[in-house]
């Protein structure tokens, strides 16, 4: 039975591969489909954020050092006592940081950061999406996906063709992106995501209140399709930060963004320190 099994599941994919490779080739013999026209998903238009977790470092700007459960000391977990005011005062808050990490969050200076021209440091790649910003995503060309956020007025690029990053780290990075695509055979409904890749960034924010993240961190996104009842559309993104500098282990949130039926609500802002 269990050779029957592994021999069906062979025949599936050896039938399956055929129309993959013509897929990526835009038809047998031909050039290679281009990203937009391999696209499984359509994430083109105006989104707006749907802040329902870490509301109060997402939507405001927090006290110093607090790791999304107050300021150092201000809750009492009734095992252990006041939380913040250890060794790691990160622990038991939402961002697995090391001492490394929290001690260098407990620096922040946003006067300083204003001062030395770095008021959009909470506004890179990997903390613009945490942001309460609008989203409109567009095709650059058949081959580039562009994003930009109204909050800061930032654009990110996603690029799905080898193209050589910067010489120079940037806010934004260099983000290399890549379909995941499902189905779109027999019974199976064509379905899948998009992942994006960023490395060569710039140090920067998480959040507002100077939650750090060291130019060494590498940001895997996937950008997910939601189909809900009510006939609204969500994107459901995954972040991933590894930053082994200040991180004890990957940083992981998911967070929603409803789509708009226009760009009526948005608002380009400039980048504020605090």
């Amino acid at each position: 039975m269990k050779h029957s099994t592994l021999a069906i599941a062979a025949a599936l994919w050896i039938s399956l591969t055929p129309a993959l490779h013509a897929q990526e080739r835009g038809g047998r013999g031909g050039p290679p489909a281009t990203a937009k026209a391999r696209a499984p998903i359509d994430l083109t238009g105006y989104w707006t954020a749907v802040i329902t977790e870490d509301w109060h470092t997402r939507m405001l700007t927090a006290p110093k050092g607090d790791f999304g459960s107050g300021p150092p000391g201000a809750i009492v977990n009734p095992n252990s006592g006041p939380i913040g005011v250890g060794t790691n005062p990160a622990l038991q808050g939402n961002i697995p940081y090391n001492t490394t990490g929290a001690q260098a969050a407990l620096k922040w200076d946003p006067a300083k950061d204003e001062a030395e021209g770095n008021a959009c440091k909470a506004y890179g790649a990997a903390g613009i999406m945490r942001q309460p910003t609008h989203l409109h995503i567009t095709w650059q060309d058949d081959n580039t996906l562009r994003l930009e956020a109204d909050y800061g007025t930032q654009s990110r690029l996603f690029h799905f063709t080898s193209t050589a990053a910067g010489p120079e780290p940037s806010m934004q990075g260099h983000s290399a992106a890549s379909w995941i695509i499902m189905g779109g055979r027999g019974i199976i409904e064509r379905g899948g995501s998009l992942k994006v890749v960023t490395t060569r960034l710039k140090s920067g924010y998480y959040w507002k209140n100077g939650m750090p993240y060291t130019g060494n961190a590498v940001l895997t996104e996937y950008f997910r399709i939601m189909k809900l009842p009510d006939a609204s559309t969500w994107i459901r993104l995954t972040q991933l930060v590894e930053d082994p500098e200040y991180l004890a282990q990957p940083y992981i949130v998911n967070y929603q963004f409803k789509k708009l039926p226009d760009g009526s609500s948005w608002n380009p802002t400039s980048c504020a320190a605090k």
